[in-house]
């Protein structure tokens, strides 16, 4: 059962997508960039050209308020992506120069105020930009500043409950950013007077053009202020075991309690991550970094493998392992996959053992006669005497060296991934992956080589990341590819992708967790990582784009390996939900090509969308309850037909 937390969040994530074409608008107006889009997601995002509203940031505006929900969205992912759009380059020469005596050799912000204004100085520093930036974007909205004003207004009557500090800096927003008026004479002296010299302070400050150096020199002098008036405590005074509790219980306080005064927010002091968007000397190193990756990820390209379509075409694919963090989904898999195979009807060993005795068939080779094929027949006379000379020498059926392999392909893409209209859970991916357990289970348990793999188009993942690492890669080699390559750059960043489960030589044991793990995510999406607490088990899902397979490459590259097996017998199964979106004649062209080359090709279609006459052994399914008894017939048809062609039966 989830959490009520959960349902809302969900909510919430389909109201947000209602409200964002507008408001991309808004920002992409404001900040003069069409380039910029709003998305939701729990990944810090390092594009400066995509703002990230991470929806428990929406879940907790909502909690104890009696305001109308759209307002209360449409004011936080606001409030969020103002504060999200800007980054400060810090010039240390420039920012740093009065008080480079004082801080000599640092160059990161957060040190630097340590140094300069003590531990309570970045909160300061930071509600001071913040304040400004939320100023100046507001000024020329009166429905926005509307809203946000309403919103303030509810959380006006709590400002006074707060310790000293925080409501001092609770007011001090106020008084720069006027969205509400305030009666300081019901606060205590100490607060009321910390507020109006702040106040003279920054009164002369330019929201539109935040000078660094400025405001760290208010905030040295406002650190003094409160000091003075008992807001801050004096540190020296205390042991450094002393400080290090004072400071841990304050800052605690801070982030707790203006969390409930101020609108909820990833980027400003609400919530303990601060000074993230300042960046100073320290971001040459991250701009290293993402050279790097970008560098690696081109190399990972140019040792992608060269595949020949029959007609000379010559594309390039990536091959590499379906990511190993999907294993840590296979607890709730083995649930999901069970509960799966009573609601879709799917007796497994009941429908399974009806194909299993044709793969044996194949296995075996029959009675064969012919003059050169084994010991002189004891029905000999008979066969003179009927003129079946052919039949004199025989050999009795035994067991054979022959051998067969299986190559199984899952389409990966974003559609598969989809819900259909008025389902609660989308099935198309999840049907294909059950289909694909019970080829794989006949194969494994007669001991047939076999093959398991997923196919996409998109931005590849590597095997050991997770989704804030995938994420991270994936912005920054974009950001990285779009100002090295320019035009080209779609041409280095989606690839061909050939996504491994289980390799021929794979042993299926050591890859079934993972492929339990696909079948939960691919039936329950985001819901499936709910459970999951250490962020770095989370795996990629980001990596099911939305995109266009070229189904053509993955084929080919299926059967090339099929032909370098050693097996006798081949057969390459495709489930998949749409057709290619490269050439049908290519399409038709490969799979012509590996029929030519004793390799039986199966084309499998989920939903409606796809057409499948390309494939000579086709089938299609509307309703997950097909699946299995459509792939065991097709594939029992194909055996029955290679039985009749290849065994030689007397």
């Amino acid at each position: 059962m989830k959490s009520t937390k959960n349902n809302i969040e969900s909510e919430i994530v389909n109201e947000f997508e209602k409200i964002k074409p507008a408001i991309t608008r808004l920002l992409q107006s404001e900040s003069e960039n069409k380039e910029l889009v709003l998305r939701i997601g729990k990944s810090k995002s390092k594009n400066t050209n995509e703002v990230t509203i991470n929806p428990t940031i929406l879940v907790n505006s909502l909690d104890d308020s009696k305001l109308e929900r759209i307002d209360l969205l449409i004011g936080t992912v606001v409030h969020e992506a103002i504060h999200s759009m800007k980054e400060y380059k810090i010039n240390p020469e420039i920012d740093y120069k009065n008080y480079e005596n004082d801080i000599e050799g640092l160059n990161d912000i957060d040190d630097v105020l340590e140094i300069l204004a003590g531990p309570f100085g970045k909160y300061i520093f930071e509600l001071i930009i913040h304040s400004l930036e939320e100023k100046y974007f507001v000024k020329d909205f009166k429905g926005l500043s509307s809203i946000l004003k309403d919103i303030y207004m509810e959380k006006q009557l709590r400002i006074n409950k707060l310790n000293d500090f925080n409501k001092f800096l609770s007011l001090l927003f106020h008084n720069i950013t006027n969205y509400i008026d305030i009666d300081l004479s019901i606060y205590k002296k100490n607060v009321r007077e910390s507020v109006n010299e702040a106040v003279k302070l920054i009164g002369n400050l330019n929201s539109n053009n935040i000078v660094i150096s400025e405001i760290i020199d208010i905030t040295i002098e406002i650190v003094d202020i409160c000091r003075r008036n008992n807001l801050l405590p004096d540190l020296n005074n205390f042991s450094l075991g002393e400080k290090r509790e004072i400071t841990d219980s304050m800052e605690e306080t801070i982030i707790n309690e203006l969390g409930n005064i101020l609108i909820p927010s990833s980027v400003n002091v609400t919530t303990g991550n601060t000074l993230d968007k300042f960046l100073g000397e320290f971001s040459n190193y991250a701009s290293e970094e993402i050279i790097d990756l970008m560098d690696d990820h081109v190399s990972k390209l140019g040792a992608a493998e060269t595949i020949y379509l029959p007609d000379g075409k010559v594309s390039n694919l990536v091959s590499t392992e379906i990511p190993n963090n999907f294993k840590y989904l296979h607890e709730s898999g083995f649930s999901t996959y069970n509960n799966l195979l009573k609601e879709w009807n799917l007796p497994v060993f009941k429908v399974t053992n009806k194909i299993k005795p044709y793969f044996i068939h194949n296995k075996k080779r029959q009675r064969i006669s012919g003059y050169d094929q084994g010991d002189l027949s004891p029905h000999v006379p008979l066969m003179l005497a009927s003129s079946r000379y052919e039949r004199m020498y025989e050999q009795k059926q035994r067991l054979s060296n022959k051998s067969y392999a299986v190559s199984l392909l899952i389409d990966g893409s974003g559609s598969m991934l989809e819900k259909k209209k008025d389902e609660f859970y989308p099935w198309s991916m999840a049907a294909g992956l059950v289909g694909a357990s019970y080829l794989s289970q006949i194969c494994h348990e007669l001991n047939i080589d076999f093959e398991l793999a997923i196919f996409n188009r998109g931005f590849v993942a590597d095997n050991g990341e997770n989704e804030v690492d995938y994420l991270k890669r994936k912005m920054s080699i974009s950001s990285m590819l779009n100002s090295t390559y320019g035009s080209n750059a779609e041409n280095y960043f989606n690839t061909t992708n050939h996504y491994f489960v289980k390799s021929f030589t794979d042993p299926w044991r050591e890859k079934y967790n993972k492929f339990i793990g696909l079948i939960e995510f691919s039936r329950k999406l985001r819901d499936s990582i709910e459970n999951i607490n250490n962020l770095e088990e989370i795996p990629p899902i980001s990596m099911f784009e939305r995109s266009t397979n070229v189904d053509e490459r993955n084929i080919m590259y299926a059967t090339n390996r099929l032909l370098n097996h050693h097996s006798d017998s081949k057969m390459l199964v495709v489930l998949s939900d749409g057709m290619t979106r490269g050439s049908l004649i290519d399409l038709r062209n490969t799979i012509k090509f590996a029929t030519k080359n004793n390799i039986d090709v199966v084309g499998v279609g989920i939903g409606e969308r796809g057409t499948w006459k390309e494939y000579i052994n086709h089938t299609q399914i509307f309703h997950p309850e097909e699946l299995i008894h459509s792939i065991v017939n097709i594939t029992k048809d194909i055996l029955i037909k290679n039985i009749k062609e290849k065994s030689g039966a007397a």
